[in-house]
């Protein structure tokens, strides 16, 4: 009996291997653009184990193709993989941005946000939040494709791969245009949203789509975003990265080294004051230390010896 169930654990943990190294595989795939070849991955992967992560995965990659078989697909397995969870985290995934104006969506809404005020608290401002979500996966919605492309307009000496990023940069600004003139209703009518209010990652989505505006829109609201922020109720990092981008725009040093330029073609962070006392201050805010952040976000080597 004992080999039997050594046996059993064996393969067990053989097949958890093997499904581990593919959904690694695919997640490559992905990154590079090759979203069939991912999605073909991630499916066998599903019929092997099933899980929750990966259903994920398959809904996300299938929401990027765009088609309306694959939106199909998308659903399909958005509603399995979160029907353990009550979190809010798909409803602020940019790629499921060809989602959000399918009559399922609001289902997803809908369904998710009951189970979080369930396990949480009531949402006081919900029609707020709702909005402020899909103002989140509409600003970065087309980050996926964006990103993969300018990654190629790096390693080509300035030129992108293809035409079809223009589309794209251009639907980014249309985006962009109609977030900011929504968002600037919603302020007039509710004012800045709290974490209390809207939960933590809605309250974000005003302060993204605000950073991503003009340097007169940003110098106008950063103070209520500030406000916010002194009481608890903001993001670090939204207040940190508002915060850096003004001082740059006004020619200023940076304080906490959100702001990234390209010199001769190289990433590298706005000149930072006092750098020495960065991390210092970033702990101030609640922030963690500069030098992982870079490295992770921009695959920067930041080495600055800290003073405390």
């Amino acid at each position: 009996m004992k080999k039997i169930i050594t046996l059993c654990w064996s393969i067990a943990f053989f097949q958890f291997a093997i499904g581990q190294n593919m959904v690694k595989e695919a997640d490559s795939l992905k990154d590079q653009g090759l979203l069939m070849p991912a999605l073909i991955k991630y499916a066998t992967t599903f019929a092997q184990n099933g899980s929750e992560e990966v259903s994920y995965k398959i809904a996300s990659t299938a929401a990027l193709l765009w088609t309306s078989q694959m939106r199909d697909t998308a659903f399909y397995f958005l509603n399995y993989a979160v029907q353990k969870d009550s979190t809010l985290k798909a409803l602020y995934e940019p790629q499921f941005l060809s989602l959000v104006n399918d009559p399922r969506w609001e289902k997803i809404e809908e369904m998710q946000i009951r189970k979080y005020e369930t396990k949480n608290a009531p949402i006081k401002n919900e029609p707020f939040a709702r909005e402020l979500f899909r103002m989140v996966i509409k600003d970065q919605g087309f980050m996926y494709a964006g990103n993969i492309e300018r990654r190629k307009y790096m390693q080509n000496g300035g030129y992108f791969g293809t035409p079809a990023i223009f589309p794209i940069l251009a639907m980014e600004e249309i985006n962009m245009k109609e977030n900011q003139r929504r968002l600037f209703e919603l302020l007039d009518k509710y004012g800045w949203p709290t974490a209390s209010e809207v939960t933590e990652y809605a309250a974000a989505g005003a302060a993204l789509v605000i950073n991503h505006s003009s340097y007169e829109i940003r110098s106008k609201y950063f103070p209520m975003l500030e406000e916010a922020f002194k009481k608890g109720e903001a993001q670090p990092l939204r207040y940190a990265k508002m915060s850096d981008r003004l001082l740059v725009e006004e020619g200023k040093e940076q304080l906490y080294g959100t702001q990234i330029k390209f010199n001769n073609g190289v990433r590298e962070p706005e000149l930072i004051k006092d750098p020495q006392y960065v991390d210092k201050r970033r702990a101030e805010i609640g922030l963690g230390q500069l030098a992982p952040y870079l490295k992770d976000r921009f695959d920067i080597d930041w080495q600055v010896v800290q003073k405390k």
